[in-house]
């Protein structure tokens, strides 16, 4: 029986990663529910249940709050993990608000995805050296953000064949239908290169033919804006993360690509976008609720508040899912995670499978630093991940790439070696923190340190 291990048994991201498997694997699979949460263990284990009887299948739910037990002899392990949970994130994101900088999800790139860094890479390896120790041949499939700097955590700390995964691709690849009016995905080939959340689709072809020359056809003399929706509110009446997309469109009218679609992901690495006291106002949905909304590009954000109701249902909503009241699938109104199924599949049984990976430069773009975590395409078999070259970046999207290549290796470096200053460093370079004199930033990462006390010591 195949075991996969589940770093991180979340009732948030535990039923979809087990349903996304069960997708591509007939027979039985071990799932290993590795969590620190004995509640949150015995939910997903009941959960495991329900869908046995629900899908027909005989798949083992074993849990472990014992970690190197949990991963013995794994076949693959995912990771989805938040060191700190929901009250950590309330600091990296409120701190930097009494300095101007308002972040729109806070768990990737500026200070909030800064302070979220430094107190996971220290869990990070100390997960890579059990790896190493329990399941050295696993494939380690990252979901936990900040991406870029966990996964290259990982990677520096073991030889275990490391991705890290986000669904972003998949929705650029929508976008680009959604633009062109296509009536499906199959003939869309991408060529993508950056940081994760923050891509750039460098070349794309519609069955076989050069597609940025028919995008600029179909704009004419207008702009990008002219085909996208108007109504910035989804199916559910809900105001949408990727619809309306207003800085999306600044940045194709600006530097003539497209960018990853999620507007609230792009913002966090741009200087002009989240910083300085940005003007901000209260949109309404038609549900009643009211998102605190920074007026440039109508960029929503993701405050704590917004994020402590979700938690806090999320335990009846798992209950209602065992006991046959709601979908098995996923958890409601939640975007399908990327093709993790598919790649540990290609993995285990010497297939291929073409996916966005979040790997380690070691080339695969040549004008960012080695060591860096960047994302292109990538194709995984049985050997593990090979990231596909991007040599033909052009120079104005690679130098808006640079500055937070350089704060992740530089984060990661600096936590694992206990150098202070070249933390402050990274947080200088931010673009997020352009806004701020040296002493204001020092200030700021001194009180994301003295939050993070209990995690990190430097």
């Amino acid at each position: 029986m195949t075991r996969i291990a589940i770093l991180g048994a979340s009732t948030y991201w535990s039923p979809m990663v087990c349903t996304n498997l069960m997708s591509r694997f007939a027979e039985p699979l071990e799932f290993r529910l590795i969590d620190i949460n004995p509640r949150a263990l015995e939910l997903v284990s009941q959960w495991g249940e329900a869908a046995n009887r629900h899908f027909g299948r005989q798949d083992a739910y074993p849990t472990f709050l014992d970690r190197g037990a949990g991963l013995q002899g794994a076949d693959a392990v995912i990771i989805t993990i938040s060191t700190g949970g929901l009250e950590m994130m309330k600091a990296d994101l409120e701190i930097p608000e009494a300095y101007g900088i308002f972040a729109t999800v806070g768990d990737t790139a500026g200070p909030a995805g800064w302070s979220r860094s430094i107190r996971n890479i220290p869990v990070f390896a100390a997960f890579a050296r059990d790896f190493e120790r329990c399941c050295p041949h696993a494939l380690i499939a990252n979901y936990t953000n900040p991406m870029s700097s966990l996964t290259a955590t990982i990677q520096q700390c073991c030889k275990n064949p490391t991705v890290g995964l986000c669904h972003s691709y998949l929705q650029t690849i929508e976008r680009i239908r959604f633009l062109l009016d296509l009536d499906d995905t199959s003939g869309i080939a991408v060529k993508i290169a950056g940081m994760n959340h923050f891509h750039w689709v460098v070349d794309f072809s519609v069955n076989g033919q050069d597609g940025y020359p028919m995008l600029r056809e179909r704009i004419g003399a207008g702009s990008i804006a002219d085909l996208m929706p108007t109504n910035d509110l989804d199916s559910q009446g809900k105001v949408s993360i990727y619809f309306g997309s207003g800085l999306m469109v600044e940045l194709f009218d600006t530097y003539g690509f497209l960018p990853y679609c999620g507007d609230r992901h792009t913002a966090e690495f741009l200087p002009f976008t989240l910083s300085g006291y940005p003007d901000r106002y209260k949109k309404d949905n038609n549900k009643g609720a009211h998102h605190d909304t920074v007026r440039y590009c109508n960029l929503y954000r993701t405050t704590y508040a917004d994020r402590a109701d979700p938690y806090a249902r999320r335990e009846g909503q798992m209950l209602d899912m065992i006991r046959g009241n709601a979908d098995m699938r996923k958890m409601p109104g939640e975007a399908e995670p990327a093709e993790e199924a598919g790649i540990i599949r290609a993995y285990l049984t010497n297939g291929q499978f073409v996916d966005a990976v979040n790997h380690l430069n070691v080339g695969q773009i040549p004008q960012l630093p080695p060591g860096a975590c960047v994302e292109t395409l990538g194709v995984i078999d049985g050997l593990g991940v090979h990231p596909c070259v991007v040599p033909d970046i052009p120079a104005h999207l690679v130098e808006l790439m640079r500055p937070q290549a350089d704060c992740q290796a530089w984060l990661v470096e600096g936590v694992m070696r206990h150098d202070k200053d070249l933390l402050l460093q990274a947080l200088y370079r931010d673009p997020q923190c352009a806004c701020l004199k040296p002493h204001e930033a020092r200030a700021m990462a001194a009180e994301l340190l003295a939050a993070n006390r209990d995690y990190v010591a430097l």
